[in-house]
């Protein structure tokens, strides 16, 4: 090639690498871009990646591929990595996973590591800090770490519990995410703020913590419908969640949105088919892929040391899971104003 472009083969290097150090003239540097061209030349990607010591390969973990909400993200991670130059490894942290993220970040297998699981236990990412390793939460937040890239998850709470408010329903119970992950506390301030700015008293008996599974939402709905009065509206914070509470009540004889309303975070391709079609809180869970890959590349490259960002844009998309309160409630407690007779 140098000797088709009648260089020498360092000025070839220079610029397959765009290396900048050097002046090269743009005719010099034509006649190597069409000897590259003419003689179909592909960078060998090992070899460029050891010159650069960089592998070009970014990791993800996320809690379980069954997991809807997830592909999402990934869907616009591994865009963004592919517009960067890089590819994109995702593992499971499941019970089965073979997956040893930690080794593969040690080790230099990859570059940068995006961890989007709350099962991720807190001590690993601690010794990721102390060992200064470059990775980044996504859609989780800790006590200690402030490298993370997060949807405004309060803000979604608030959408879906006004909507109710807006619907008449007063007694609104919620199906928490785990409380001790960031995204689970902040859906249940969301959650707290809307009754509190709309006058309605928070019941503790209302709440119930779920594991963002369908088995764990359907056994917190069930909980909430052996209460002496249960509410008439449920908000979970899981799209998994809410079909977990949607099987319950159609198992108690009731249904949805009749006797109980139901609405949910995330609007993944199935909300829709749900029978009844489910009312979500639609996060920018794309866009948080996105954001997390420029983010960490910003990291790597040492244009950026701190990364805290928190995506706008939740949208409420209605549909047919969620209505008026019905006339009385399971127990006949109240009236269609939905005020209780506690």
């Amino acid at each position: 090639m140098a000797k088709l472009a009648r260089v020498d083969p360092s000025v070839v290097s220079r610029i397959i690498n765009d290396d900048t150090a050097l002046l090269i003239k743009d005719e010099t540097r034509k006649r190597v871009l069409e000897a590259i061209k003419e003689l179909n030349y592909r960078p060998n990607a090992n070899a460029r990646s050891l010159r650069k010591r960089k592998t070009m390969m970014l990791g993800m973990v996320i809690p379980d591929f069954l997991n809807p909400v997830y592909g999402e993200i990934i869907r616009g991670a591994e865009l963004q990595a592919s517009t960067e130059g890089y590819h994109l490894m995702v593992c499971s942290i499941n019970k089965d996973s073979k997956c040893n993220y930690l080794s593969l970040l040690r080790e230099g297998r990859i570059d940068g590591l995006m961890v989007a699981s709350s099962e991720f236990e807190d001590s690993s990412i601690s010794e990721l800090e102390k060992e200064n390793m470059p990775f980044i939460l996504v859609n989780r937040l800790t006590l200690s770490m402030h490298d993370y890239v997060i949807a405004d998850d309060t803000y979604g709470a608030k959408l879906a519990v006004n909507h109710l408010i807006d619907l008449g329903h007063t007694q609104i119970g919620h199906l928490s995410g785990p409380l001790f992950t960031g995204t689970g506390t902040e859906r249940f301030q969301g959650y707290r703020a809307a009754l509190k700015e709309s006058g309605i008293d928070f019941f503790p008996s209302y709440l119930h913590e779920t594991g963002y599974t369908v088995e764990s939402g359907y056994e917190g709905m069930m909980k909430l419908l052996e209460l002496p009065d249960p509410p008439t509206a449920v908000f979970a914070a899981n799209v998994l969640s809410s079909i977990g509470a949607i099987q319950a009540i159609k198992v108690k004889g009731l249904t949805v949105p009749d006797d109980i309303s139901v609405v949910g975070v995330h609007d993944v391709f199935f909300a829709s088919m749900i029978d009844p079609a489910l009312t979500t809180v639609k996060m920018p869970l794309f866009e948080m892929g996105i954001e997390a890959v420029k983010s960490l590349i910003k990291k790597l490259n040492g244009e950026q040391t701190g990364v805290s960002v928190r995506i706008p844009g939740a949208e409420l998309i209605v549909r047919k899971s969620t209505s008026v309160p019905p006339t009385k409630s399971i127990g006949g407690y109240y009236e269609r104003t939905g005020k209780a007779s506690k």
